[in-house]
């Protein structure tokens, strides 16, 4: 008999031979998996927009979900498919000139995609993109669904590309050439490996938010502690910390395989060679966020910042 239990993972645990005369508690959930995977939480968040009648594209970049071994994967490639080919289409025409009206075009266009084949009616969660994942490009990010520290994550600019990383994560013994520029920049070749290491049969492919917040020109993410009880309360931990990348952030051709511009995963910065050159770990509290000077945090511009890193330096 026991009164808590630390698991690293789900796996093994029996729910439903929990003693209800006295309290025991893991520190996991039966069916946690509903929103710890990447394409289970999508499929609830759209849910539940639908049952508040919000769309959750306001929310979350536009969303599709590939199961390689579903019987609708034809269909749901083939979605995914018209709305790149409808971005391609409306950034390579010569009208109109301004990306804002691009974008309204395009998410006119998409009006017309249905994207979902579930059961639930999608009336309320119209496919659309939001300006600040719109810059001119047509950048998407490819996430291999139950993984963590980065692996498998991808981002693309061309079909033949998401073709090659699909081919790859989901069929053994698969040709690995598709990742020959995916360590360049200044990631070492250890980077490599973390990106080709998993093997998956679902995805979730969504819009890169081509024009994200900065912290002197460089992506962060932010990490923080919630405690959820077994009556549903929940609680934040008032310091958590922020998460940078080690390189100045860049959508143009060259920089797409740059995970150390694109991925703020510590597992994959660590083997960047500017790691912890502007911040102890790449790593920032609350507190040294906050005092940062405001030209510091902003929304990614076209042409790179003159002062990029004179922010973040470390004494």
């Amino acid at each position: 008999m026991f009164h808590f239990k630390w698991m690293p993972v789900l796996k093994g645990q029996r729910f439903e031979q929990l003693s209800y005369g006295q309290k025991q508690a893991v520190n996991h959930f039966e069916f946690q998996h509903e929103i710890t995977t990447k394409d289970l939480l999508f499929k609830n968040l759209l849910a539940y927009a639908e049952l508040n009648k919000i769309n959750v594209f306001d929310h979350v970049p536009l969303t599709f979900i590939l199961n390689v071994d579903s019987p609708t994967y034809g269909s749901d490639f083939s979605k995914f498919a018209k709305s790149y080919e409808l971005i391609q289409g409306v950034i390579d025409s010569k009208e109109p000139v301004d990306p804002k009206q691009h974008l309204a075009l395009i998410n006119n266009k998409l009006q017309q995609i249905r994207l979902s084949r579930e059961r639930l009616a999608v009336t309320h969660c119209k496919p659309k993109i939001v300006d600040t994942h719109f810059a001119g490009k047509n950048i998407w990010i490819l996430k291999p669904t139950g993984f963590n520290r980065g692996r498998g994550v991808a981002v693309f600019n061309s079909m033949e590309k998401l073709k090659g990383l699909i081919k790859y994560y989901s069929e053994e013994n698969s040709d690995s050439s598709i990742f020959t520029n995916i360590s360049k920049g200044d990631a070492s070749e250890e980077v490599q490996s973390i990106i080709m290491s998993v093997k998956s049969r679902t995805f979730v492919i969504q819009k890169y938010i081509e024009r994200p917040l900065l912290i002197s020109d460089r992506k962060f993410d932010i990490r923080v502690w919630v405690l959820v009880t077994h009556e549903m309360r929940v609680y934040f931990f008032r310091e958590g910390y922020i998460r940078t990348s080690s390189a100045a952030y860049s959508i143009d051709p060259e920089a797409i395989d740059k995970v150390d511009i694109h991925l703020t995963n510590n597992a994959v910065q660590k083997f960047s060679r500017l790691y912890g050159a502007f911040e102890d770990g790449n790593q920032l509290s609350f507190s040294a966020f906050q005092v940062l000077p405001a030209k510091c945090v902003e929304l990614s511009r076209r042409k790179p910042c003159r002062e990029a890193y004179c922010c973040a330096k470390k004494s």
